[in-house]
């Protein structure tokens, strides 16, 4: 059973079908990308946008549940495959505090591996599924790659304005957040109504996630997120709570100016990425990030509490709780 799930049975043994459709198709692959993938596919999260799927298929027909845990499947696949390109872009040797799949393999057949995932993925989708259009999925998945570029090609650039984070993320994270949980509710042919407000929703709760999720880069424990804060900045990129850090001591004297110093450096060291989370801390930034994240989630609950499906807003209100008060 997946820890996260344990208080929503329905919801974790459904998440069981939607892994065992993922088993299967990495199961007809050749025994050595089956032999790489088969842990990768056995540490993998909380799946919370499978779930946004199964949660948003609620909304419409009962009878249409089964397409609904197929293209669950396909989309953790391709936040699997993303993940393990990040893994390597990132240069991290560890995720969850087990090796990755790059530390295992190497460079060039994690990312051979993370290729096999997106095409089995895609070979899942095909044409239209209820309301849902392939090409919906395809798009998703293109701006995903675009922001991941986009990211990759600025990193070390630490000068950037937080509304280019913003775009960043929304087109990493927040894109297929909205897509798994319009996804549900198109394949089980919710109304109009419902679909769109859902695909708000993922949205929404895709940005508060992300920044959350950037924000324990500087707050969380080490030892349960598997690698030591400061890892963003080692890695050179940069987070809303940094940049909202680096906008204050800008009005500071050049001395005191610690962050602009550190950030300016060649090569970041660890010894500079410790005092930078320090010095964010010190700053406020991590509070003005939450401050942040907060108006996204609160967007979200007020669309939640308006869908008129008791079960729905019950389970999603729940995720939030849950998510808002995480440190792994």
């Amino acid at each position: 059973m997946n820890e996260f799930w344990k208080d929503e049975p329905t919801i974790s043994s459904e998440l069981e079908d939607v892994g065992s459709l993922i088993h299967d198709a990495i199961d007809r692959s050749h025994s050595f990308v089956r032999q790489l993938l088969s842990a990768q596919v056995k540490t993998n999260g909380k799946m919370l946008r499978p779930a946004l799927v199964l949660i948003g298929s609620r909304l419409g027909d009962p009878a249409r549940r089964d397409g609904a845990k197929k293209i669950a499947s396909v989309l953790e696949m391709i936040h699997m495959a993303s993940l393990v390109h990040d893994d390597i872009i990132d240069d991290a040797r560890t995720r969850r505090g087990l090796p990755t799949l790059y530390a295992q393999a190497g460079a060039k057949q994690a990312v051979l591996a993370g290729d096999y995932l997106l095409s089995r993925a895609m070979a899942l989708v095909g044409g239209r599924e209820g309301d849902l259009e392939a090409s919906t999925v395809s798009n998703a998945f293109s701006r995903l790659c675009e922001s991941e570029l986009d990211q990759d090609a600025g990193q070390g650039d630490f000068t950037i304005s937080a509304n280019t984070y913003m775009r960043r993320i929304a087109g990493k994270t927040a894109s297929l957040f909205a897509l798994s949980s319009y996804a549900g509710a198109a394949v089980a042919k919710a109304d109009a109504c419902a679909q769109r407000k859902m695909h708000r929703i993922g949205y929404l709760m895709g940005m508060a996630f992300q920044i959350q999720d950037d924000i324990l880069d500087y707050d969380g424990h080490a030892e349960k997120l598997g690698k030591e804060p400061g890892r963003d900045i080692l890695n050179g990129i940069p987070t809303l709570p940094l940049l909202a850090a680096l906008k204050k001591e800008k009005v500071l004297p050049v001395e005191e100016q610690l962050l602009h110093q550190i950030t300016a450096k060649q090569k970041i060291s660890k010894r500079d990425a410790a005092k930078a989370v320090k010095r964010v801390v010190q700053l406020g930034g991590l509070q003005e990030a939450k401050g942040i994240a907060g108006k996204y989630a609160d967007r979200a609950t007020h669309d939640i509490r308006s869908l008129g499906h008791d079960e729905v807003e019950r389970i999603l209100l729940w995720v939030f709780d849950r998510l808002s008060g995480r440190r792994t």
